[in-house]
């Protein structure tokens, strides 16, 4: 089995939103609606979006395509996780969002 984790920016569903995928042979730590994610290591092309809010978790579970021997299975678990800019302030951190 291969996890990927692919980090979508704000507004974006398509493959040209994914702004980082992770890739392991373990899986990940679970994300859900209403986690913060610091994205100041992964935001490259200069635009403020340094801290997200996940909206959304999407899970997709596909058999990898070719042959071949492949150690790590042919099962590839991926979890998308779209997101939403929010401010950087101590009330962001310290308050869940309403529900």
């Amino acid at each position: 089995m291969e996890y990927q984790l692919q980090i979508y920016g704000p507004g974006s569903a398509g493959s040209q939103g994914c702004i980082k995928v992770f890739t392991s042979a373990a899986p990940f730590l679970p994300l859900r609606a209403g986690d913060l994610l610091n994205a100041a290591a992964l935001v490259t092309d200069g635009s403020e979006a340094k801290l997200l809010r996940v909206v959304n978790v999407e899970h997709l579970i596909s058999d990898k395509p070719g042959g071949g021997i492949d150690p790590s299975g042919r099962t590839v678990h991926r979890v998308l996780v779209y997101t939403e800019t929010v401010t950087d302030t101590a009330e962001t951190r310290q308050h869940m969002p309403a529900q």
